[in-house]
Parts: C-alpha cells; structure tokens; sequence
C-alpha cells in the first residue's frame, strides 16, 4: 500500500527524483520491519523481506578519497555488483563520474597556477624595477629631468603589467572556484540520481530474493506438514494419532498462511521492481542528463569565458600602460639598500648621486638576471594549459562547451607569435642587465679612482703621478688641504720675507759692519727662494685641483645630458625597449 502510494506521488508533474527513490527506499524498509515484525508474532515464521541498510545513496557531496579512507565510487560499486542493472545507467554514472573528475583535475590545475608564491623558486617572478623608480625620484639622482620623467615612466608601467597580472590570477581563481564548487556540485546531484535508483534496485531485488527464500520454505514446509499428517493417519494408537494429526494440521496452516504471506511479498517485490524499471530508471537518466546539461551549459562554459575574459583584460590593460594609460599614481616603492650620506666636501654630493647610481644598477641588474632565468613560458598562461582544457572538452556532451574550453588556449599562429615575443623579451631583459652592468662599472670605475691620462696638457709624467695621486673622490680633499697648508706655508715665508729685507735695509742704513749686513742679505736671499719654492708647489697643486673639478664637472655633466655616457643613454633607453617588449609580449594574449 505504501509502495503503491509512492508510486501515485512519483506520478505527479514536478517531483524530484531523488526524494521518489528515497520514499520507495523508506517503503522498501517500512515492508521489511512490518514483515519482521510480523514473523516474530507468528511463532518464527521464516518469510521476510531483506532488510535496508540506511537511506543515503552516497554519503557526502565532496568525494575525499585517501590512504585510510575508502574510495566511495568503488564502495558503492560494490553494494550494486552483480545486480542487473540497464548498461544505459551504467554508462550514465561513469560518464558523470569522468566529467566530475576532469572539472576537479582543471580546477586544480588553474588554482596552483593562480595561488603561486612569487619568487625564482615558483616560476612566478615578476619583473619590477622598484630600485630605478626610487633612483628617479631620490634627491640625488644625477640624470637630468627628461630621464628621471623616463625612468620612472618605466617603472610605473612595470608596477601596473605586475597589477594586471595580479588581477589576471585573481579572476583565474575565481573560475576555478566555479568548477570546483557549483559544476563539481551539479555532477554529484546527477550522480546521486543514479546511485539512489541502483540503491533502490539492490533492495528492491534484496527484498524480491527473500521473499522468494520465503515461498520456497513455506512449500517446503507444507510438504514436511502433508508428509506429517500421512505418518500421523497410520498411527494405531487413536490418541497418538489424534493429537499428531492436529499438529500437523496446525503445521499446515501455518505453512499456508506463511505460503500466502510470501506470495505477497513476491507479488509487491516484482510490482517495485517493474515500477523502478517503468518509471524510475527513466526519472534517473533523465536527472543525471539534465545535471550534465547544467553543468556543461552553466559552471564548465561560465569558467571558459571568465579565462578568456581574464586573458584578454590582461591583455589589453597591458596595450593600454604601453599607450601611457592605467599607470599607478603616485608610484614610488622604496629600496633596500639605503643611500649614501653627503659630507661637506665641496664634491661629495657627486661621490654622493653616483654611489647611489652604481647601487640602484646593480640591484636592477640582479633583478633582470633572476627574471630572465626564471622564464617566460609561464607567463601568458600555465603550462599544459591546452591538455587540461582538452582534456575536460573531451568529458563534456555539449559541443559549445567543449568549444569554448578549446577556444582558451593560444592557436598555433599565436603561440608562435608568443614564442618570438618570449624571445624578444628575454633579449631586452638580457641587454637592459648588461647595460645596468656597464653603467654600474662605468660609475665604480669614476668614484674609485680617476684616470686622467685622456684629459689634455698633461704630460706623461704628470699622468702617473695624477694615477697614483688621485685614488678617489676624497683624494681631491686631502689634496685641497696639502694645498692649503701650502698655502699657509707660503703666506708665513712672505710674511718672513717682509720682515728681512726691511731689516736689511735698516743695517744698511744705520752702516752697520759688513758682516752683519751680509748675514742679513743672506737670510733674506734664502727665505725669497723658499718662498719662490713654496708658491711653485702651491700653483701646481692648485692647477693639479683645478683639473680634477674640471673633469668631475665635466663628468658630472654628461651624465646630466644626452651623449653617450649619459642616464639617458645608458639606462633609459634599453629600458624603454625591455618594457616595450615586455608589454608586446603580455598584449598576445589577446
């Protein structure tokens, strides 16, 4: 009656499919513990149903599956073995099963690739020039104005290409998400469409054998009670025979109430059984189908758009920071290794700028080397990124599905446009390194020592002795000061100078005796030389200093301008070609 009522409710417009199964289950199960219950009253009668281990088809919705823990696809193929069940259902459950574990594999896949640390280590090294962008604005830059607007231009197009590449992961995670939660949730629901129905198939034929078992027994015990009652007829002994005769009539109508008990028992296991094969074998393939076509049409399609759309706004975000345009505002990072202290010396402020020149290029250097080995391939997309998507097409029955996954990856023409735009790229990175080398040695070279064996009028020995002189940049002040201690030692032997020869001409006036006059003539001739000696030292080492300032002036200003040993020259432009290749190479990504 109740699997008769179930059935009346599974045929209404709209009722879910799993809840008929679970309430033919329930019935299964109501029937079993009824017929229990009712061969405990009746003096151990044999003939039940089987009974039903529980209600819940598969367990959870997530599929864990470890080392401790037993696959639940394999557990419940092992409840439903040997049962014979429609191949159609068969390959409706592995077919889900394989499309659930493709959007679980591609889920996986996008979401290490989106949740990557940075660094050499992962292969998620951005190229970020914070050191030059801190350069360009730092007090003591020492280009002029035209490259600190460059430099920093560079950088800040760098920072907002790392920006679109952060926003580009965040979207990937995003899709990945989607497959993992609502497609993943969509294929479970089919699945345990078909597992409820393969659950109710079991009991149903569990509760259809037992009943058979039952009328087996039952005949066979109304034949032991006929056999009993033709033993009891040829008993002599009238009360012996009586009192067996009624116990086998007894044995008899217990048996033909336990015959009838069975035969409907079998009557009501074969009508659930052709129910389930009418009605509820088609309510699970059609479920399992409609959950296939939601997912497929729904999550699987939704998460190929939102990778395109996270590649192609990566894409074109990177075409428009090459065009000047989304740049960061107000970029201005802060490097690790601190700037140099100025000291009052008169050209500190030069050791000063290009000291911190020498280190702002060398940790761009080690920041362009690093990038270049870590690779570009990983750049525009994951590796095996067309495999996994392929991979997933192949799982899914809906061929616009399985179109736009395909649609993801790179074609062949942009793939190869890709790999020279890789090739390009990791060039402009490998020539911007040695430039940032060269300008580094460039500046090492100018502030540890000074060679001015190239500057004019001096003659070969005076170039030796400049090249053991002038060591640094602070050599020029010790220089200045022996000059200046001269300098004093000049002023004194003038001062010395004065005072002898006025002294002199006062013995000579007063005609004093030859001897003193001569002793002070002679005092005065020796002082003059001395004094002639020291204002020689003191103007050579004044031209000496003279021609030091000049060259570092002169240095100075042609890091200041445009020649060839300028900012400009030697740092601007290669890094203007790196991040124009840099930004050609994300814009194929469209």
């Amino acid at each position: 009656k109740r699997a008769a009522l179930a059935h009346s409710w599974a045929a209404l417009p709209g009722t879910p499919s799993v809840c008929v199964f679970v309430c033919m289950r329930r019935s299964i199960s109501r029937l079993s513990r009824s017929s229990k219950s009712e061969r405990s009253s009746t003096s151990g009668d044999p003939f039940a149903a089987a009974p039903v281990r529980g209600p819940s088809p598969r367990g959870p919705l997530t599929r864990t599956v470890s080392r401790f823990s037993a696959d639940p696809d394999r557990a419940h193929d092992k409840k439903v073995a040997g049962l014979p069940i429609d191949p159609a259902v068969t390959a409706a459950k592995l077919s889900l099963r394989r499309l659930r574990d493709a959007v679980d594999t591609t889920a996986s896949f996008y979401s290490k690739y989106a949740e990557r640390k940075r660094g050499a280590a992962s292969g998620n090294l951005p190229l970020l020039l914070p050191d030059l962008a801190e350069w360009s604005r730092h007090e003591a830059f020492c280009g002029d104005e035209e490259s600190r607007r460059a430099l920093h231009t560079c950088a800040a197009q760098l920072a907002a290409i790392d920006d679109l590449l952060a926003a580009e992961h965040e979207a990937i995670g995003r899709a990945a998400a989607g497959l993992r939660g609502e497609a993943r949730r969509l294929c479970e629901e089919g699945l345990d469409a078909v597992c409820a129905f393969e659950l109710a198939l079991r009991d149903a034929s569990a509760a259809s054998e037992a009943a058979t078992k039952a009328l087996r027994r039952g005949a066979a015990a109304g034949e032991a009670a006929k056999a009993d009652g033709r033993k009891a007829a040829a008993l002599k002994d009238e009360k012996r025979r009586q009192a067996a005769q009624a116990a086998a009539q007894r044995a008899q109508e217990r048996s033909d109430a336990d015959v009838v008990q069975a035969e409907g028992a079998v009557r009501r296991a074969e009508e659930l059984l052709a129910r389930l094969a009418s009605d509820a074998q088609p309510a699970a393939l059609r479920a399992a189908a409609e959950a296939r076509q939601r997912a497929e049409d729904g999550p699987v399609a939704s998460a190929a758009e939102g990778l395109r759309d996270a590649y192609g706004c990566f894409a074109l975000g990177a075409a428009r920071v090459l065009r000047g345009c989304q740049l960061p505002s107000g970029y201005c990072p802060t490097a690790k290794r601190k700037a140099p202290k100025e000291t009052g010396a008169r050209f500190a402020s030069y050791v000063v700028q290009w000291t911190l020149a020498k280190r702002r290029g060398k940790a761009a250097a080690a920041l362009l080397d690093e990038f270049a080995k870590s690779g570009l391939e990983a750049l525009l997309s994951p590796p095996g990124e067309e495999a996994a998507l392929e991979l997933l097409a192949a799982r899914c029955e809906s061929e616009e599905a399985a179109r736009r996954l395909r649609a993801v990856p790179l074609a062949e023409e942009a793939q190869a446009e890709a790999a020279r735009g890789c090739g390009q790229c990791h060039s402009a990175c490998v020539a911007l390194s040695a430039a940032c080398g060269e300008f580094r040695l460039l500046l090492k070279e100018r502030v540890g020592m000074y060679f001015f064996f190239w500057l004019p009028g001096f003659c070969s020995p005076s170039r030796l002795l400049l090249k053991e002189w002038v060591a640094s940049a602070d050599e020029y002040e010790k220089r200045e000061k022996a000059r200046r201690g001269l300098a004093a030692k000049r002023d004194a032997a003038q001062a010395e100078v004065g005072k002898l020869s006025a002294a002199a001409e006062g013995a000579g006036a007063a005609g004093k005796s030859g001897g003193a006059a001569e002793k002070a003539r002679a005092a005065l001739e020796k002082k003059r030389g001395e004094l002639a000696r020291l204002s020689g030292e003191v103007a050579d080492k004044a031209a000496a200093n003279e021609a030091i300032a000049a060259d570092l002036e002169a240095f100075a200003a042609g890091m200041a301008g445009g020649g060839g040993r300028s900012v400009r020259r030697l740092v601007c432009a290669p890094l203007r070609e790196c991040v124009v290749a840099y930004a050609a190479l994300c814009a194929t990504r469209a």
